[in-house]
């Protein structure tokens, strides 16, 4: 992945896959860094969306301007000078947007843009090693930069149960009630109105989130089922990472049928 984020499931990712149903169209409203898209098997059609515009104008220029954005992360100085003033002041053109955000977010502590960080493997190369794969295969994905309610509104089935039946929702907004690095928190208000949003597409749908108590109760509200993944860190303390669904968790080869 070329960009670093807190709260990402890149080192998750396989767990939580194996609980994903059989899908052909794959929709997901808060991309971030891709740490889910990236490590699984692409699907035949592909809709995410970012309400960010740092992420939502990065992959864009990724897709659209690749070379441009790889002759300008190769000469980017990586000195505090150039933090200071990525600080202060924001971008407006797209290739030097996207790389006022890898810096802030790829080159400093936790990717809360405070203070440089340093690291024994070369940022800038990776960035640079990854940028021709990530490109290939965000070139037939829509992507679309808005809240979550305009953006699943957006998406036609035409009617067609089939279309609905081999659709497959997931969802990773930001933990409730954490701010961290992020432009948009999210509110109980947010979490009730993306369970009507995704109850109301008729798609198997996958939420993720710690086991927050709001988050159970209105997933029992609801009669969705809690399927645990583990504990994980997060920056505070250790929880329990769980996900909610309105379908059943997928038979292993080793479940008991």
């Amino acid at each position: 992945m070329i960009l670093r984020r807190l709260g990402n499931k890149s080192k998750i990712a396989d767990e939580i896959q194996k609980q994903f149903p059989q899908h052909n169209t794959y929709i997901e409203p808060f991309f971030g860094a891709g740490g889910m898209f990236f490590n699984k098997q692409k699907a035949k059609h592909n809709f995410v969306n970012d309400l960010d515009s740092d992420v939502f104008n990065l992959f864009n220029v990724v897709r659209n301007q690749k070379n441009e954005l790889s002759e300008a992360v190769f000469n980017m100085p990586i000195h505090s000078d150039l933090l200071k003033h990525w600080k202060a002041n924001k971008e407006t053109e797209p290739v030097k947007k996207a790389l006022r955000f890898l810096m802030l977010s790829n080159f400093t502590l936790n990717g809360t843009g405070s203070q440089l960080r340093f690291m024994t493997n070369d940022t800038k190369q990776n960035i640079l090693e990854l940028l021709p794969a990530t490109n290939k295969v965000l070139f037939d994905v829509v992507f679309d930069n808005s809240c979550f309610r305009e953006f699943l509104n957006k998406i036609s089935f035409r009617g067609r149960e089939a279309d609905t039946e081999n659709s497959f929702i997931y969802c990773d907004p930001p933990y409730l009630n954490t701010v961290d690095n992020y432009s948009h928190s999210f509110k109980e208000q947010d979490a009730q109105d993306l369970f009507d949003c995704l109850i109301e597409t008729a798609c198997k749908f996958a939420y993720s989130e710690f086991d927050n108590p709001f988050i159970l109760q209105q997933a029992e509200k609801r009669g969705l089922n809690i399927i645990v993944i583990g504990e994980r860190q997060n920056l505070k303390n250790r929880r329990t990472e769980i996900l909610v669904t309105n379908y059943k968790k997928p038979l292993s080869l080793f479940d008991d049928v």
